[in-house]
């Protein structure tokens, strides 16, 4: 049961090593990209889809609430991104706890 737990906590480390570091290369991209030439340039006049986008990165979350950068459609991935990372803490979390008491409750019988 030990080598069972111990191995279970290298890969929740692993996995939390792997999405930060994703987390972190994104930002650098972001801000390195952000206000410069490179940023991509979004034509939406003739596409429904791109069309709703823009509506979607217009609303005052992205453009005024937070606002890190000044393009609006990396605002609202580094949004998601964090949203993303806050559910997965939430739920490691919860699993770890649950996951402790199942052991003890069954090293008491």
């Amino acid at each position: 049961m030990i080598g069972t737990k111990k191995t279970h906590n290298i890969n929740l480390a692993k996995r939390w090593m792997i999405a930060i570091g994703i987390f972190l290369i994104v930002q650098l991209i972001f801000i390195a990209v952000d206000g410069t030439f490179l940023e991509p340039k979004m034509n939406d006049s003739g596409n429904l889809f791109a069309r709703s986008a823009r509506w979607i990165l217009d609303l005052k979350l992205f453009t005024e609430w937070f606002a890190p950068y000044s393009f609006p459609f990396f605002n609202m991935v580094v949004t998601i991104h964090v949203t993303a990372l806050l559910f997965q803490a939430v739920h490691d979390i919860i699993t770890s706890i649950f996951s402790k008491n199942k052991e003890e409750g069954s090293v008491c019988k």
